[in-house]
């Protein structure tokens, strides 16, 4: 429906409008594919808003299908999803009564699939528009009354498809999945024969290793994020090295650097059994192109290689980067994060004139305006006092509907007489002006 249709529906200011991201919903439903692992190895997406799974022999490790309903719906809704759940011979027919039967669990033995399946709506078969629209048309509502009719008849009339999808519901014709992967380990391990504390012998194994995990992202297309370097000791507890990566890498040269002062601080102990070197988290990497007709071999980027050796050696937090944030409000829409967390950015930044630099709080200013809404004629601020020769604006920024103490604010353009431009914004609740940011 409209969105004017929507408000009209509830009380003002009850009713929160966000755009539609068909994206976000299917990494989320990705996800929930990857987590219902835990309940059968063979799990599909079903979009926009379903999982397939084949539960075959699943039953008798969960106690009965009973059960293993239960589980899946109770640990749906720890996830705040609510969920119906179809166990059926056949996905067919599991699709058509998740979406279309009232219950919000049911079990269908193969001897009652038939039953089961009569009451539904023709719908509950996915046929093709044209098809629905041609059965409600001679009064075909439901499964039942499809059944009823001629199988001779069904292709002449309503071509072959809805017949194919009948027999799938039924068993009687064949249906597979496309299975979600889950992400293959990348890892690699060597077995001493005895401990070793010759720290070249372990620095020798731990360089073979990263070439080996190096050479399974490469035929993954894949790149580090983060590398775990376990050492097994004979007396103490394994020691874990971590390395974390701005960007995904593949290259077991600059793996080798990072990971080498780190191993010469390391303590071996009386000697090291086991070496075990693994990429926890990992990024995909494009194809490029290294090499053109006449020109040199593009050389990696030395930022990259310098951000991830200064994060290394000064810390998780010793090097942070610029990550977007979902909101409109200037001093919230972005935030520095540490270089090593390799969080998803979902935010998208505004189309609108924003300074190059904008404070992490605004600065109080004294400003004459001929009327509230403009235009601007003076600012002082920082003990200044600035005449200006151009303002633009205003542009109404208003509060997040969940932050019920901010007020909404009006922003100006001006220019001063010595060509600096400001960003001025005034609150409308308060009447007070401040100075939010400058332009270089």
């Amino acid at each position: 429906m409209p969105a004017a249709q929507a408000r009209a529906l509830f009380e003002a200011g009850t009713v929160r409008i966000v755009p539609y991201t068909p994206h976000r919903d299917e990494k989320a439903l990705h996800a929930i594919a990857l987590w219902a692992h835990r309940f059968s190895p063979v799990v599909a997406v079903d979009h926009p808003d379903g999982l397939l799974l084949d539960l075959t022999g699943c039953e008798r490790a969960s106690g009965g299908e009973d059960v293993l309903v239960g589980r899946v719906l109770d640990d749906l809704a720890r996830l705040g999803i609510r969920a119906k759940v179809a166990i059926t011979p056949t996905f067919a027919s599991a699709w058509a009564l998740s979406r279309f039967s009232e219950e919000p669990a049911c079990i269908v033995a193969s001897d009652g699939l038939r039953d089961s399946l009569a009451p539904l709506p023709t719908a509950a078969l996915d046929a093709e528009a044209d098809t629905s629209d041609a059965l409600h048309e001679l009064g075909i509502e439901r499964i039942e009354h499809l059944l009823e009719l001629p199988r001779s008849a069904l292709p002449a009339r309503f071509g072959g498809q809805i017949l194919f999808r009948l027999d799938q519901a039924l068993g009687h014709a064949l249906e597979t999945i496309e299975p979600v992967r889950l992400p293959t380990e990348i890892e690699a391990e060597r077995v001493f024969d005895g401990p070793t504390d010759r720290t070249e012998a372990v620095a020798m194994t731990v360089r073979e290793l990263l070439d080996a995990i190096c050479g399974q992202l490469r035929r993954a297309s894949l790149g580090a994020r983060s590398v775990e370097i376990t050492l097994t000791r004979s007396d103490l507890e394994p020691e874990v090295l971590t390395i974390t990566l701005g960007r995904p890498s593949r290259e077991s040269g600059h793996l080798w650097k990072l990971a080498a002062p780190k191993l010469e601080r390391a303590h071996l102990g009386y000697g090291v059994e086991a070496v075990r070197v693994a990429a926890p988290s990992t990024g995909r990497i494009r194809h490029e192109q290294l090499r053109c007709v006449g020109d040199d071999v593009t050389a990696p980027s030395s930022s990259d290689d310098l951000l991830d050796t200064l994060s290394n050696r000064l810390g998780a937090e010793g090097v942070l980067q610029a990550e977007l944030i979902e909101s409109h409000r200037p001093e919230r829409s972005s935030c520095l994060r540490p270089l090593g967390r390799h969080r998803q950015i979902e935010g998208t930044a505004t189309l609108h004139d924003r300074p190059t630099l904008v404070f992490e709080q605004p600065e109080p200013a004294v400003v004459v305006a001929l009327t509230p809404d403009g235009p601007v004629h003076s600012v002082q601020w920082r003990g200044e006092q600035h005449q200006l020769i151009a303002c633009v604006g205003p542009e109404r920024l208003g509060s997040e509907w969940w932050r019920s103490r901010e007020s909404t604010r009006d922003y100006f353009r001006v220019q001063t007489e010595t060509g600096l431009w400001l960003w001025v914004a005034r609150a409308i609740e308060s009447n007070q002006w401040f100075v939010h940011g400058a332009w270089a």
